[in-house]
C-alpha cells in the first residue's frame, strides 16, 4: 500500500533520455549476454555529466566538474531512463548548474557514437541503439512509499517524457521552465519555440538548438513548432 506522502513537493528537474532502436538491439540473439555491460557505459556518460570526470567523448579532451544535483531518483524505463534531479540552490534565473548540464547533454547526444566506440570490446553485437534523445523540464515533484520503495510524481516528468520522443530529428528538448534567460540561450547557441502539439501540455515554450532547428524541413516545423513572438501576436 501507498504510505502518506511524508514531505511538500520538491521544485526538480526531470531528465529524461531515451536509447532509439533499443528493442532492435534487445531483439538479437543471446543480446543478454551483454546488456548491462551496454547500459552501464550509457548511464556511466550520464552519470559522468552530472558528478563529473573525463568527458572522452567531447572533440578536445575536458574534465568535468561535479554539478551539485542531488539525485532523487534514477530509474531504469526499458528503453531508456528517468532520472530526477534537485538543483543545488533554489531557482534563479541562469543557475550555471542548469545551463551546464544543458550544454552536456547536447554534447553527448551529439557524440554519442564515441560511447558507443568505447564499449565496442565489451558489447560485440552490430546493431548498437545509434543515438540517445533527451529531454529536459522543471516542475514541482511528490514522493510517494510503495512496500519501502520512493516514487515521484509530477507533471514536469511527462513533460520530460513527451520531450525527448516530441521531435526525434533534434534529440534534445528542454521546456523553457528551467528558467534560463533569453540572452543565456542565445549565447549558448539555443533559441525559444512554442510546441504546438505535446499532448496535454498545449503551445508549451521550449528551447532547442538554433543550427539544428534551421535543418529542420519547414514542413515539420509547421508541424510541431511556432515561431515564439508569432504565437504570442496571435498570428
Amino acid at each position: 500500500m501507498f504510505e502518506p506522502v511524508s514531505r511538500e513537493p520538491q521544485n526538480a528537474i526531470a531528465l529524461i533520455f531515451d536509447l532509439e532502436g533499443f528493442s532492435r538491439f534487445f531483439n538479437q540473439p543471446d543480446v543478454s549476454h551483454y546488456l548491462a555491460a551496454f547500459l552501464n557505459h550509457v548511464f556511466g556518460a550520464v552519470q559522468l555529466i552530472l558528478k563529473g570526470g573525463d568527458a572522452y567523448w567531447t572533440t578536445k579532451p575536458v574534465v568535468f566538474n561535479s554539478l551539485g544535483f542531488t539525485i532523487l531518483q534514477e530509474k531504469f524505463m526499458g528503453d531508456g531512463a528517468l532520472i530526477i534531479l534537485l538543483p543545488p540552490k533554489p531557482q534563479t534565473t541562469d543557475n550555471d548548474h542548469t545551463r551546464t548540464l544543458c550544454n552536456r547533454l547536447w554534447t553527448l547526444k551529439n557524440n554519442f557514437h564515441r560511447v558507443l566506440e568505447r564499449c565496442a570490446d565489451d558489447v560485440p553485437v552490430h546493431d548498437l541503439p545509434p543515438r540517445i534523445r533527451f529531454g529536459l523540464a522543471r516542475g514541482s515533484v511528490i514522493e510517494l512509499k510503495l512496500n519501502g520503495s520512493i516514487e515521484y510524481v509530477g507533471f514536469c516528468i511527462n513533460l520530460a517524457s513527451r520531450l525527448q520522443k516530441y521531435c526525434p530529428e533534434l534529440g534534445f528538448i528542454s521546456s523553457a521552465r528551467v528558467g534560463l534567460s533569453q540572452e543565456t540561450l542565445s549565447t549558448h547557441g539555443y533559441v525559444k519555440v512554442v510546441a504546438t502539439q505535446i499532448r496535454g501540455f498545449p503551445k508549451e515554450i521550449v528551447f532547442v538548438d538554433k543550427d539544428e532547428l534551421k535543418l529542420l524541413p519547414k514542413e515539420r516545423f509547421s508541424e510541431l513548432f511556432a515561431d515564439l513572438k508569432k504565437a504570442k501576436s496571435g498570428e
